[in-house]
């Protein structure tokens, strides 16, 4: 009996699936969010070399580190085995960045937060805004109204501290948003909402010399 039972878990152990974990996200540190990256290296008045540098993430055997250029949204991808990379990009653009995460062992790839960076130009009469920040409600949250209302909060970041005024776009349709409120001076606003449907919606900041800058579109639910 002993024996047959024996057999039985080596066949248990035998049937059982290797659990292989996902890569883990990798913690970003340079260059810093939000940050006018003044360490870049000059190549020429119209580029420079940025160098880029992470923490290590557990079951990783290889980064991808993606480059976005935020007005064209351009994306530039380097590969690298070690925890830095630098990539030549041009100046006087902001630009977002993140690293993704992959082993050999499974197909699933593990993003990293998104930072963003301005690399400064030759000569700089004016940042422009970096895109703002949807707060709340997060990306595909359901949330409930208070007298058929809610609330919607953002935060922006401008090198020079100029921002001016903030644009709401809300709607339907993501490439269809009308605009719900213009010209604030805060970050939040209050919007009169429909029970039980889907919203999408995004922030655009302008500062006093006229850059413009528009945030991701973000998506929730009004609850029934």
């Amino acid at each position: 009996m002993k024996r047959y039972l024996f057999l039985f878990l080596l066949m248990l152990m035998a049937c059982k699936k290797e659990v292989i974990p996902d890569p883990e996200a990798a913690l970003l540190i340079a260059p810093e969010n939000n940050d006018n990256c003044n360490t870049a290296v000059v190549v020429s008045d119209q580029q420079s070399q940025v160098n880029f540098v992470w923490q290590e993430a557990a079951h990783t055997d290889e980064y991808e580190l993606v480059v976005r250029d935020i007005l064209t949204n351009v994306d530039q991808k380097k590969r690298s085995i070690r925890l830095f990379s630098s990539m030549v990009l041009d100046r006087g653009k902001q630009y977002s960045w993140w690293i993704n995460s992959k082993s050999e062992q499974t197909e699933n790839v593990t993003q990293s937060k998104v930072w963003t960076f301005y690399l400064e130009g030759l000569s700089i009469s004016s940042h422009f805004p970096f895109p703002a920040k949807l707060l709340s409600p997060e990306n595909n949250e359901q949330i409930s109204l208070e007298n058929g209302a809610f609330t919607l909060r953002w935060e922006a970041v401008d090198l020079d501290n100029d921002i001016e005024s903030y644009d709401v776009y809300l709607g339907a349709d993501p490439d269809d948003l009308n605009l719900a409120a213009k010209g604030l001076t805060t970050t939040t606003v209050s919007v009169e909402l429909i029970p039980d449907r889907y919203y999408y919606w995004k922030v655009t900041a302008k500062d006093q010399q006229g850059n413009l800058s528009h945030s991701t579109v973000g998506v929730f639910r009004t609850s029934p």
